[in-house]
Parts: C-alpha cells; structure tokens; sequence
C-alpha cells in the first residue's frame, strides 16, 4: 500500500479500525512498543508469543500492564507504528 497524508491525521480509533487485534497487527507488520510512563523502559512486544499465549483475537488496543522494571510501580502503554503511516507513533491506550 502507498503512502497516504490522509493517514497523518488518523485517530487511534481509526487505525484501531485497521488492526484490532494481535493477529491482524502480526498479519500486517505493525511493530508494537510498551512504554512505562513512570520510567521510561521501552520494550519491544512479540507479538508471536501473545498470540500463542492469549489467541488471535486479543486486543492491545485500550490496555496497559505493570512495567517489568523490577523497581518501578508504574504502568506500560502500547504504542505501534502502522506501516501505512510512514512512522508516525499511535497510542494504543
């Protein structure tokens, strides 16, 4: 798919649309990223083993989880990057 400018003015719901859930995400290359607000740790999500360990219809879109940084009490956000969008970095939260 080429490039659009309509899709720099998408809303996270919009590309929720696009790919809700973990499946359509691996299917798509959408690359995920979870970030801890309190922190910063940035890991990357293998969407693979999710899909293994909770099912093709598993949505990352409105969750968060505890941040794996053993001293931290903050929470990780996802992030993704759609292909379509040529970078451009989309809450997933």
């Amino acid at each position: 798919m080429g490039h659009n400018p309509r899709y720099q003015t998408w809303s996270s719901a919009q590309w929720m649309n696009r790919a809700g859930t973990v499946a359509e995400l691996e299917v798509q290359g959408w690359p995920v990223v979870a970030r801890c607000l309190t922190c910063r740790l940035e890991m990357d999500v293998r969407l693979p083993v999710l899909l293994k360990e909770r099912g093709p219809d598993f949505s990352l879109w409105g969750r968060s989880a505890r941040c794996r940084s053993r001293r931290c009490q903050g929470r990780m956000y996802f992030w993704t990057f759609p292909p379509q969008a040529k970078g451009k970095a989309v809450e997933m939260f």
